[in-house]
């Protein structure tokens, strides 16, 4: 199962007040079970990039969204934002829209074609690009009769995207687009003149007071009014191809605090009693067909599991041999279990990663039982460089140190480093690496992302220690 997220914007556009309702409301103690074909009782983490931003994933784990490359002038510069997708293990820069400057994507779906626009926002045209191997091609959707710009925020697995055209004025239509057919204004074909708020990959629609499936204007529903004191909020939304959705309602009086809901058959449940306010990050990920959501909560990554546990703090589910880390924004899980998400890996450093359901090893396994780590640095930031020293140990699961284990490390600094290193241990099972690069680039990080032994053994990532960092001084 996929479902778009964006990983930034989460900021709420416009609030609709609703009559009352009951809160059908989680008890924020209650122990729920947790669904086994999605939710896993430990993650791994597999790293996408380092400064970077995911904007969606499908259920091959192929990620969109920008990255910024390292040019290794550390805290000098600013490199460009690049618009990319990571598939199979490559980096594609996708191109340009013709005759629009920069691109956006919001979405991907199970085919690998991707959706978002192209041009500035508020002036640009929403836009797809299709996929051709490891080729895309972009394809400008236009712009509806009357309107000044466009933005596509999602699409199905029928290739089908969605989004909305604005006039000058910012009046916006709901628009369908398909290859063949072009872009195609939804309320002449039957649906509510609101914005859509998210798409499922069968091509079920959610605007801010309504959901529907696509090509079909009799399956309008109307929402059922928001608990009491809770207001509709016109901000992204998760939705599966039966119309279940996880939401964010705002308070209509105080603060205007956001608070997570799920919706099931025109009940509201809250699933979690944490407060946002509008200065730390929230928003929705993804809800799959067993109603487990993905969210962001007070600028912390959570998982609910379906159909009716609370939300929970998902980096309690990350392997202890990540210590240290935080998870500051969860994203959409795919078919695999995979969440995207964005991870703090050193002193606040963060990386954009997939956190992947794992089994601890048992047998003829590999574990990196330490890392150490030695830093130092220039007293000017106009002199010298940085340097690091990683120190690892590798044994098996009795304790016996391993020689002859190929390691696979990144160095990272707190801006655009991700230095790959390679090498064997030795025959007391240790190896080291060492970074050399400019200075004043705050804490120096080491992530281990591989150890592989001949004969064939398995890199136990649920134990051990697998990251440390160290701030270089003089």
């Amino acid at each position: 199962m996929k479902k778009i997220t964006l990983l930034a914007g989460f900021m709420a556009v416009v609030f609709t007040l609703v009559g009352p309702a009951t809160v059908l409301a989680a008890d924020p103690a209650a122990s729920e079970p947790k669904s086994p074909e999605a939710i896993a009782s430990t993650y791994v983490v597999d790293l996408v990039a380092t400064a970077a931003f995911g904007a969606a994933m499908n259920d091959a784990g192929d990620v969109t969204g920008t990255s910024y490359p390292d040019p290794g002038c550390g805290s000098s510069c600013l490199p460009p934002l690049e618009t990319v997708v990571w598939k199979g293990g490559q980096r594609i820069v996708l191109p340009g829209v013709p005759g629009l400057s920069g691109t956006t994507t919001t979405d991907i779906n199970n085919l690998g074609w991707i959706s978002g626009f192209g041009g500035l926002l508020g002036f640009g045209h929403a836009a797809a690009w299709k996929p051709d191997g490891s080729t895309y091609t972009p394809i400008d959707m236009g712009l509806l009769p009357g309107t000044h710009d466009s933005i596509a925020i999602g699409i199905d697995d029928n290739n089908r995207a969605v989004g909305y055209a604005s006039t000058s004025s910012g009046f916006q239509t709901p628009f369908m687009w398909t290859e063949t057919g072009g872009m195609v204004n939804l309320v002449t074909q039957g649906f509510p003149g609101e914005t859509p708020l998210g798409i499922s990959p069968g091509g079920t629609v959610a605007t801010v007071g309504h959901w529907y499936h696509l090509g079909d204007p009799g399956s309008v529903i109307t929402l059922t009014s928001p608990p009491s004191g809770f207001l509709l909020e016109n901000s992204t939304v998760a939705i599966n191809d039966a119309g279940d959705q996880a939401r964010f309602l705002v308070t209509a009086s105080g603060e205007n605090l956001d608070y997570p809901f799920r919706y099931h058959n025109g009940a509201w449940q809250q699933i979690s009693f944490i407060p946002t306010g509008h200065l730390s990050s929230y928003g929705v990920g993804s809800i799959n067909d067993a109603q487990d959501i993905t969210a962001t909560v007070q600028s912390t990554g959570m998982i609910a599991a379906g159909p009716s546990g609370s939300l929970q703090d998902l980096a309690e589910l990350v392997s202890p041999a990540y210590a240290g880390s935080a998870l500051t924004i969860t994203g959409p899980m795919n078919a695999s279990g995979q969440i995207l998400a964005r991870m703090i890996i050193g002193q606040s450093g963060q990386r954009l990663v997939k956190l992947v359901p794992a089994q601890p090893c048992t047998s003829n396994c590999i574990q990196v039982t330490s890392i150490q780590m030695k830093g130092k640095g220039p007293a000017f930031c106009d002199q010298g460089s940085a340097q690091a020293q990683a120190k690892l140990t590798v044994k098996s699961e009795a304790g016996v140190p391993l020689s002859g284990v190929k390691v696979t490390g990144h160095f990272f600094d707190d801006y655009w480093l991700d230095e790959t290193v390679v090498g064997k241990t030795n025959s007391n099972g240790q190896v080291a690496f060492k970074h050399v690069g400019p200075p004043c680039v705050g804490a120096i990080a080491f992530l281990v992302t591989n150890a592989e032994a001949t004969p064939a053994r398995t890199f136990d990532r649920t134990k051990g220690i697998l990251t440390n960092y160290v701030i270089p001084l003089p």
